[in-house]
């Protein structure tokens, strides 16, 4: 029985992941890559930084933080390669953080499901 508990959680992590893997690939895929530029810097907490980021398309600009946060400021004035959802253009992510986060998210999904087979497996088998 400790076994199938297991493999729930295992599961449930697996269901997490998939989601969020979800998210980003349609925010990749629907998103508009365009550069964006750092207009201002704030400190949230101590090495917590949060940048006000100025981006658009055509006649739209926005002006939004970013919501990943960085222990290093970006350098105001500078531009950075973001993605950003047409339908929603406050969410928005670095386009390198979102590969990185792709590749991680991926590789805990196939670590999750290895689990599940794991615990399951040895459900099966009653060891």
């Amino acid at each position: 029985m400790k076994y199938m508990i297991w493999a729930g959680i295992g599961i449930i992590i697996a269901i997490a992941g998939l989601i969020y893997l979800g998210k980003l690939l349609l925010l990749k895929k629907n998103g508009i890559e365009t550069e964006a530029e750092v207009i201002s810097v704030r400190e949230k907490r101590q090495n917590y930084y949060v940048h006000k980021m100025r981006y658009g398309s055509g006649d739209k600009v926005y002006e939004f933080e970013d919501k990943a946060g960085f222990s290093e400021p970006f350098k105001v004035g500078s531009k950075h390669t973001i993605i950003y959802d047409p339908k929603n253009p406050q969410n928005f992510d670095f386009a390198e953080q979102i590969k990185k986060n792709l590749i991680i998210i991926g590789v805990l999904v196939v670590m999750a499901v290895l689990f599940v087979v794991r615990w399951w497996w040895l459900g099966k088998l009653g060891t």
